[in-house]
């Protein structure tokens, strides 16, 4: 892969597609384990114009593909920094990974060439750090699961927060609900890293009330989304079981006037996160264009893959309203000028 068809391939994006390209750049964007978007929809919403993407689900391509006019490059492991093009912010919804405690801490080593692989080799926040340390972008915007900050007793947080701090950004993070902004309960980490300041970034609020699971449930749903009388008696019958010996999971019909629980990768198994009760009848699974809606996923994104992948990419994502909030912050530091150029 070489450096010409990742730095002009823009210049062949679709203008029917939903979501191009921005008219006027503001900034310049990367969109790491991309996924089916979320973190592009956001920033593009502010005038960024998106530099390179990379996701390695053959599926979630497909997906961002139809929607950018564009599909992301491959693998990130086998794509060198230096054909990485410049940009100002680099944005990852990366994996959480145990790093090794042997090595050299990446504090003594960074003088080295990719001294901080002492500690991150192996991982893909690896692949984030090896960018940052060629690329030097102005903006680190980085979003994880909850877990991460107390993953591996602190070790993998802290691994994170002293490379960030090696490579010359100021390293700010916190734990984010999404249920006021979608209705779902979802927390997440989000960290925001500032280049070459001392500045702290100051998260925007996410405060007033929860928003209701009926508000994004669809009037008409086919019944195939019904699930099975088998299925339906397994979840009672393992939910009685787990309840009686105190561990294990539990499916219960969800409170349509609540948040819905987390929308998980694993949802299209059987859809126990989220039942959506149906009178007369066994509950249903959410539909896939409902799990966009859930993700706050705007009404015209496409959805052009089968629902079990659907499903996981919705699962997958992240609930973009709290994103483009986020996002929206990051945009007035972009314009300060104590963010140095």
């Amino acid at each position: 892969m070489g450096n010409i068809s990742i730095i002009n391939r823009k210049e062949n994006i679709s203008v029917e597609c939903p979501f191009p390209p921005p008219e006027t750049q503001k900034f310049r964007f990367i969109d790491l384990f991309a996924g089916i978007g979320g973190f592009r929809l956001a920033m593009q919403s502010i005038g960024g114009v998106c530099q390179f993407s990379s996701e390695w689900d053959r599926y979630a391509q497909i997906t961002y593909e139809v929607n950018f006019g564009e599909a992301p490059e491959g693998d990130i492991r086998q794509i060198s920094e230096k054909d990485i093009p410049d940009h100002d912010v680099l944005c990852a919804g990366f994996p959480c990974q145990p790093f090794s405690l042997a090595g050299v801490s990446a504090r003594n080593s960074l003088n080295t060439a990719h001294g901080f692989a002492c500690e991150t080799q192996g991982t893909l926040f690896f692949e984030i750090a090896r960018i940052v340390a060629e690329k030097r972008p102005k903006i680190v915007f980085l979003e994880n699961v909850k877990n991460l900050v107390n993953h591996d007793k602190g070790h993998t947080f802290s691994v994170i927060k002293r490379t960030m701090e090696d490579l010359g950004y100021s390293f700010n993070y916190q734990l984010i609900n999404a249920e006021t902004e979608v209705p779902q309960k979802r927390v997440r980490c989000y960290i925001v890293c500032l280049r070459d300041t001392p500045e702290k970034f100051e998260f925007p609020e996410f405060t007033g009330e929860s928003q209701p699971l009926k508000s994004i449930l669809e009037d008409r749903v086919d019944s195939r989304f019904t699930i099975s009388d088998k299925l339906w008696a397994g979840h009672q019958r393992r939910t009685t079981a787990n309840l009686e010996r105190g561990t294990g999971f539990t499916a219960f019909c969800a409170d349509i006037n609540k948040p819905a629980n987390t929308l998980v990768a694993r949802y299209g198994k059987d859809g126990k996160e989220c039942l959506i009760p149906q009178k007369g009848k066994n509950p249903r699974m959410l539909t896939p264009r409902e799990c966009a809606n859930l993700q706050g996923f705007p009404k015209n994104f496409q959805i052009p893959v089968a629902k079990t992948s659907a499903y996981k990419q919705f699962g997958n994502s992240v609930a973009l309203p709290v994103v483009k909030k986020i996002a929206e912050k990051i945009e007035l530091y972009l314009l300060d000028e104590t963010v140095k150029k």
